[in-house]
């Protein structure tokens, strides 16, 4: 059982593990095709060594989606729990205006821009609590 939750209070906890962007496109949602896990998912990975978060956001939806011209705000801190302890997590929204071509990564097979959270997800218990806190965020969002 996988267990996801928002961050009490919004602190910025010690460590960040993953980055996920919610990202528009053309009124749709941006999903990824995950290679190795076989589903749809929103943009995400890991921060590299010296990146903090934002920069991190910046950085995957660049490779993953192709990205150019793009805003970026930071939405929430969340934890993930598997069973081996929590890890955290920053969600972020992005409204984008220019696609290209997604960069030289081998774990995205390609994208799409759904209307809503597509049925084939990867990581089915974190990318719906999280596409659900993206669809909240856009009511306050001018994208």
């Amino acid at each position: 059982m996988v267990s996801v939750e928002l961050v009490p209070g919004g602190t910025e906890p010690e460590k960040i593990s993953y980055v996920v962007i919610a990202a528009r496109h053309d009124e749709g949602w941006i999903f990824v095709k995950h290679r190795r896990r076989g589903g749809y998912e929103l943009p995400a990975g890991h921060p590299e060594a010296g990146e903090d978060s934002v920069e991190a956001a910046a950085r995957e939806l660049k490779e993953e989606t192709g990205a150019i011209d793009f805003t970026l705000e930071p939405v929430t801190y969340y934890s993930v729990d598997a069973g081996e302890g929590k890890q955290y997590g920053r969600l972020f929204f992005a409204c984008v205006e220019t696609l290209g071509t997604i960069g030289d990564r081998s774990e995205i097979e390609g994208l799409a821009v759904f209307r809503r959270r597509p049925r084939n997800i990867s990581l089915p218990e974190v990318m719906t609590f999280l596409y659900r806190r993206a669809t909240e965020y856009l009511r306050y969002s001018r994208c």
